[in-house]
């Protein structure tokens, strides 16, 4: 009797990982106007402070996914260089007729300045 107590408390410390885990990485997301937009910053293989942000999930509304963009491209920049001042090529401020999209995503480029 004592195995099997032991099995399912074996048993439910797992699943509570899991969920602990699931839970935890939706506590990272950042929302703007409550709506999440999954953002992604790539470096240039020759200058890491050159880097463009890729926004998903435009079509939720514009000037939160250009907030997005911002707020990822400024994460980087103050994580990496300690400073949040970003030199945009293509940015989150450009006329909506200048914005850059493709294939559905918001596309920003920048350096960080430091």
């Amino acid at each position: 009797m004592r195995n099997v107590i032991l099995c399912v408390m074996g048993v439910a410390l797992l699943s509570g990982c899991s969920w602990a885990k699931n839970v935890q990485s939706s506590k990272n997301r950042v929302y703007f106007e409550n709506l999440y937009f999954p953002a992604r910053l790539s470096t240039n293989s020759d200058d890491k402070q050159s880097f463009t942000v890729s926004v998903d999930r435009i079509d939720q509304g514009l000037a939160p996914a250009r907030e997005a963009g911002r707020y990822e491209a400024t994460k980087y920049c103050v994580a990496t260089y300690g400073n949040s001042d970003v030199a945009w090529v293509a940015g989150p401020d450009a006329p909506d007729s200048e914005l850059r999209i493709v294939e559905g995503r918001l596309q920003f480029e920048g350096r960080c300045d430091v």
